[in-house]
């Protein structure tokens, strides 16, 4: 079973969004995370920029799951961490949106 991610709410913030999101994962824990998501990094995950900004940070977990453990994600990060921790985020989140 792969971790199951929804966000549940979404503010704008200086410079982007701030979402809070669930993650469900393989074990049947449930885990909450505040996700910072930077216009720069939306303006590059989502190439067309018609994609939802939830579905953005959402994808930004997806990727970090491929990684980590559920438990060893941050229950506040930003998503450019993805970026600076993975070579392969730039590649692979856009194709985890939607």
């Amino acid at each position: 079973m792969v971790a199951q991610v929804e966000i549940v709410s979404e503010r704008e913030s200086r410079g982007g969004w701030t979402f809070t999101a669930q993650v469900l994962d393989d074990g049947g824990s449930l885990r909450r995370h505040e996700v910072n998501l930077s216009w720069a990094d939306y303006n590059l995950w989502s190439g067309s920029g018609a994609d939802e900004p939830a579905e953005v940070a959402a994808a930004v977990l997806r990727f970090l799951l491929t990684k980590l453990e559920a438990s060893a994600v941050p229950a506040r990060l930003d998503a450019a961490t993805a970026r600076r921790l993975y070579p392969d985020a730039d590649a692979r989140i856009p194709r985890l949106v939607g």
